[in-house]
């Protein structure tokens, strides 16, 4: 192994020397060519109507631009990117609500002020604010409820996700890991791999079709996928994997229900992640949403009854006993 890095260190280096002692030399010829592209130029005019080419090029640049201010548009509704909209908004509003007294009831918001101050950026801030508030929801949702899912922790990691891709994009993705996910498994059943070469194999599978869709978001003008970043791929194959485990205990309807409701529980976090109002009550009283958390998970935690769909579940067995 050494041996091979080393050789291609070793070729990397001559390459560099090769392309440099190269340049002098193509700088020395293009020089003639240049004078008598100036001279043939000067005598006749003509050539210069000619030099117009430029102007496919100029059309190719326009779609580009466009692309370009669709990707800082979608940074700027973007609360997990660091440099868009968002953090200047959020700045912005802490700016327009100074604290008027500082005193032991706020100390958690002037906290926040000043590493805002210097440099911390605010969204970053709302989001670690938010994400146990979101992870509340989901074992709301499962405990009173009854949704069902993978665990806790996917389904609130899966919607940060979703936010940073958008809904449709993160889906669409999702989808084409699963698609290939599930048909590499049946071919690998037949080779009969242990469980690690074959998860391995599996993950291969599921890093060509990322790249398929990477390389595919360009043509559909996906604008979101063409700036997604590996944080929110990972949790896509993440969630895929838990959903091939699932499939492997349980029916292939079980485990789709499974990774539908996870979703579903996915979507309703990012839309709490997303509410504005929300984000500016996480930056101006993280105290009262930090307590209202706690509250709400120990009030669900003394609910002993029967969940919400166990009512429609076994609602032939409660008429009868009536």
């Amino acid at each position: 192994m050494k041996k091979i890095i080393f050789l291609m260190l070793v070729i990397c280096l001559v390459t560099t020397a090769f392309l440099s002692r190269l340049a002098p030399v193509s700088a020395q010829l293009a020089a003639p060519a240049l004078t008598a592209k100036t001279d043939l130029t000067a005598t006749n005019s003509a050539t210069a109507t000619d030099s117009a080419e430029a102007t496919p090029e100029a059309s190719l640049a326009s779609p580009s631009a466009e692309t370009v201010q669709k990707i800082q548009e979608k940074k700027d509704k973007d609360i997990t990117e660091t440099g868009g909209g968002q953090k200047s908004k959020l700045v912005r509003y802490l700016e327009e609500n100074p604290l008027t007294k500082l005193n032991l009831t706020n100390l958690l918001q002037q906290a926040i002020r000043n590493a805002v101050k210097e440099g911390v950026p605010p969204n970053v801030i709302v989001l670690v604010l938010l994400f146990p508030l979101v992870s509340s929801f989901i074992a709301t949702s499962r405990h009173i409820i009854g949704f069902r899912g993978f665990g806790i922790y996917i389904p609130a990691v899966l919607s940060v996700a979703l936010v940073s891709t958008g809904i449709i994009e993160g889906i669409a993705m999702f989808l084409a890991i699963v698609l290939v996910a599930i048909p590499a498994k049946q071919i690998l059943r037949k080779f009969k791999l242990p469980y690690l070469p074959r998860t391995a194999i599996l993950l291969w599978f599921v890093s060509l079709a990322i790249l398929g869709v990477l390389l595919i978001a360009p043509l559909v003008n996906m604008v979101t996928l063409m700036t997604v970043n590996i944080f929110p791929i990972m949790i896509f194959v993440l969630l895929a994997e838990n959903f091939l485990d699932a499939q492997a205990r349980t029916k292939p309807a079980d485990a789709i229900a499974l990774t539908l409701e996870t979703l579903s529980l996915a979507l309703l976090s990012g839309i709490l992640l997303q509410w504005e109002t929300l984000q500016k009550f996480a930056l101006l009283q993280p105290e009262l949403l930090i307590i209202f958390t706690v509250v709400v998970n120990l009030v669900v935690g003394k609910f002993v009854g029967l969940r919400f769909s166990e009512y429609f579940r076994f609602r032939s067995l409660m008429e009868e006993e009536e």
